[in-house]
């Protein structure tokens, strides 16, 4: 099944363990080379916490289920910190060619609520595979060159 970054932020984190809730989701950290979620980031600021996938033991339409609250964890080096700060949030971005021209503001990106990959990123009206995706940074997500118009 098929979720998208917008429908996940404020989702609910809870704990299998407990049922305790946890906090909302706030962003979805991003491995540019395997191209899929790495983490969830829950809450914000010097609060924020990340939970990587592999911990997650669901990720539903409703909340997002984490093995127990032992499963989060401060930020790890600065760019899970930038993570944490909304900073490589990939919604509202640039999107750039690999030749760095401009090809619109990522909208939104659709992933495998399974398995965390990546499916596609929303560029207006367009969906790009998200094969295309070369980086993704602070100033812009830049694509391989066959996605300019």
């Amino acid at each position: 099944m098929n979720d998208s970054f917008c429908h996940s932020v404020g989702r609910k984190v809870v704990s299998r363990a407990s049922a305790k809730e946890l906090g909302a989701v706030e962003h979805l950290l991003v491995d540019d080379q395997q191209r899929n979620v790495a983490a969830v980031v829950v809450g914000r600021g010097k609060k924020a916490q990340l939970v990587e996938w592999a911990r997650l033991s669901g990720f539903g339409p409703d909340a997002v289920m984490v093995v127990d609250e032992g499963a989060l964890r401060p930020p790890g080096d600065d760019r899970e910190r930038s993570a944490a700060d909304g900073k490589l949030e990939l919604v509202g971005r640039r999107a750039l060619s690999e030749r760095g021209n401009e090809l619109g503001t990522i909208d939104d990106v659709t992933f495998d609520a399974d398995t965390g990959a990546l499916v596609d990123l929303v560029i207006g009206e367009r969906r790009v595979p998200a094969g295309s995706l070369l980086g993704s940074g602070s100033y812009a997500v830049v694509l391989d060159k066959s996605q300019e118009p």
